[in-house]
């Protein structure tokens, strides 16, 4: 085998299809990227067999072949090569790969390509389309309040539900809930799915924010889903279990209305979670009354930290307590210049929402102080 390709698309790739490597591979070739050069193309895979990715990527192909090599290394190497172009040689006895660019060489011991459990299409049911921009804004209001520990597998996906031409993705770990929807072109019948977390974060990391007028196409089945866009196709398993139903913890009114600037909110949260974090829960309190914010922590080890804000506020003085941190997320995902909060008391959750906008909220319950 003998191909060659540009330093940077090779690098694109490589930074997407790791995301599918496994971390503690059953057996060393879940460890590696499986490479196909053939024509024009070079073929990229890997799998953990929870989630499979496929990259290609233009390619000048002398000697056509595939080959296997672990992911460990090759990324970085790649990344440090000195030029733009990079040639691969297998040797005769295909053990080893030669990676050569502007002077500098690496060689990397290969495996048996045909031991490598390839990423396959499974077979699905259903399918649809969405914006590429549309379905990554979806995912970044939303992945990041799904739960770190997998006591209840369901809470660890986004949980994504079609009716018609509308869909929404929604994300909980019981303290707190993110649901985003949006449009679609076309109108699908009503389905539902839960989507591992990880597959969507690394989803996102390769689906460009300004690619407003390209499209993937998702396909879905009970146990199974896959995307498929440009040159690149992943699929993962689905999360079994019933997504319970989250409606009955949104917020419909507030004693306490406030509007505030998203970017000054943020940076105050910010400062006042570097003190909240030596507390057990980032605990950290909202005094919202006369036109101000006022947020404070306190750490008996550490000190006092607070910091106020103008808000435009309407209603009961309220002081509540919250998980800074959980605060300061919803604020870091938000674009919009300023964002309404709706309070009751310092028991009842708090609706975080956009003004003018009702595709998104984030609700969040409050910590005793």
């Amino acid at each position: 085998m003998k191909f060659s390709c540009y330093k940077d698309e090779l690098t694109d790739a490589l930074q997407f299809v790791t995301r599918a490597v496994a971390v503690k591979a059953m057996t060393p070739i879940l460890a590696g990227i499986y490479m196909k050069a053939e024509g024009s193309t070079l073929e990229l895979q890997a799998t953990n067999f929870s989630t499979g990715i496929i990259a290609r990527i233009p390619a000048t192909t002398e000697i056509p072949g595939e080959t296997v090599v672990s992911g460990k290394r090759f990324q970085e190497f790649i990344r440090n090569m000195p030029d733009d172009n990079i040639t691969f040689i297998e040797d005769d006895s295909k053990t080893k790969l030669q990676i050569s660019s502007g002077g500098a060489g690496v060689e990397l011991l290969t495996m048996v390509a045909s031991d490598f459990p390839r990423v396959k299409a499974p077979d699905t049911d259903n399918s649809f389309k969405i914006r590429t921009i549309t379905l990554r804004d979806l995912i970044r209001k939303t992945v990041f309040a799904v739960a770190k520990e997998e006591t209840r597998p369901v809470f660890s996906g986004c949980a994504f539900e079609i009716h018609g031409d509308k869909i929404s993705v929604v994300a909980t770990n019981t303290h707190r809930l993110a649901l985003a929807s949006d449009k679609l072109t076309e109108t699908y019948g009503d389905s539902n799915f839960v989507v591992p977390a990880e597959t969507l974060r690394s989803l996102m990391s390769r689906l460009d924010p300004k690619e407003v007028d390209n499209y993937i196409t998702v396909n879905y089945s009970a146990r199974y889903l896959t995307f498929s866009f440009d040159n690149v196709f992943m699929t993962s398993r689905l999360i079994e279990g019933q997504f319970p139903p989250y409606d009955r913890v949104i917020p419909n009114d507030g004693t306490t209305k406030v509007n505030v600037s998203t970017s000054d909110f943020k940076n105050a949260v910010e400062f006042v979670a570097l003190m909240s974090k030596e507390t057990e829960y980032n605990t950290t309190k909202f005094k919202f009354a006369d036109n101000t914010i006022d947020i404070t922590s306190n750490s008996p080890d550490i000190g006092d930290a607070g910091k106020s804000v103008e808000a435009q506020t309407e209603g009961e003085e309220l002081e509540i307590a919250f998980n800074a941190e959980y605060i300061a997320d919803v604020l870091r995902v938000i674009d919009a210049p300023r964002i309404n909060i709706r309070l009751n008391d310092k028991f009842s959750p708090a609706a975080f929402t956009v003004p003018d906008d009702e595709n998104y909220i984030y609700v969040v319950t409050p910590v005793r102080a």
